[in-house]
């Protein structure tokens, strides 16, 4: 009996040790060689005409790591060789340096000019978002990279994104109502958000947000945003915006009113969308939950 105890306690470490060894044998090391680097893109360079086109124009590019190569260093290449100053600006926790991608596989490293807690929206004349899939999951996270998108919409600055680079103005707030254009696979959330989706241009321009389709348009979307730049001078000179002082004033006259749940939210004061599900501010409502009792939407201090 002892002895054949033995023998199936023996006979099960055994079959264990083989399944663990198989399982070994299951997973291998990724090798960067192996990484998909996706399809090549040869967007055509703009000769540059005029190097002082965009002098005296300061421009945020913001990202965090995973942002798709060409969409970040074709623009700063642009931006830079006609006059502009371009800062790289990141979340508080990526230190010096920010890393593209090029689809799945790790491509360079970029120098960051400056962390998000140091930099001041209205210092900009416009802001730009790259796209790539890791860039906006990060960002449209971080409240400080969304309320300096925000500060920058209310100060009349141009905010520009391409590709995956909507998903984060998803969660700003900032789509809402808006002609708007970005890669195929994030258009349902960008209609889900209440965008109304342009598939057929290069650019989309609503207001001050200029939004492009993917990198094959990064031409097109260049000379837009030089475009728009010249003939709108004034999001160099908005005024600043103070977020904090226009909530409160919007709940002050929230008290002083009568009000219902905000039908767009159902008075939660969030929507969610993205193919994370992720919740940005109601900008029915203002993030507040409420609106006055005719159904009308409180209006912004700063229009």
């Amino acid at each position: 009996m002892f002895n054949r105890t033995i023998l199936l306690l023996f006979t099960f470490l055994l079959g264990v040790s083989l399944v663990s060894f198989a399982a070994e044998k299951a997973f291998e090391k990724v090798k960067l060689e192996e990484v998909d680097a996706g399809m090549p893109y040869t967007v055509k360079e703009i000769p540059v005409t005029d190097p002082q086109s965009l002098k005296g124009v300061k421009i945020a590019m913001i990202c965090a790591h995973g942002f798709e190569e060409i969409e970040g260093t074709y623009p700063l290449r642009y931006f830079t060789a006609r006059g502009a100053v371009v800062d790289v600006i990141t979340p508080d926790w990526i230190k010096g340096r920010v890393m593209a991608v090029q689809f799945l596989k790790p491509s360079i490293w970029l120098p960051v000019t400056k962390n998000v807690s140091d930099a001041k929206a209205t210092d900009y004349c416009a802001v730009f978002v790259p796209g790539g899939a890791w860039n906006p999951i990060i960002m449209r996270t971080d409240g400080k990279i969304l309320a300096f998108l925000s500060d920058a919409y209310k100060a009349n600055k141009l905010v520009t994104s391409i590709c995956h680079g909507p998903q984060v103005l998803i969660s700003a707030g900032l789509v809402k109502d808006k002609d708007i254009t970005g890669v195929s696979d994030i258009r349902t959330d960008l209609r889900n958000a209440g965008g109304r989706v342009i598939e057929d241009q290069p650019s989309v321009v609503d207001g001050h947000i200029l939004t492009s389709r993917d990198p094959h348009d990064l031409a097109e979307f260049c000379q837009a945003v030089e475009e728009y730049l010249h003939k709108n001078v004034k999001f160099c000179h908005g005024q600043e915006v103070k977020p904090a002082q226009e909530m409160e004033s919007i709940s002050m006259s929230m008290q002083t009113v009568n009000t219902m749940p905000c039908s767009v939210c159902n008075g939660t004061g969030k929507l969610t969308g993205g193919p994370g599900n992720y919740p940005y501010p109601c900008p029915t409502c203002f993030g507040t939950g409420r609106v006055p009792s005719d159904g009308k939407p409180p209006v912004s201090t700063d229009h």
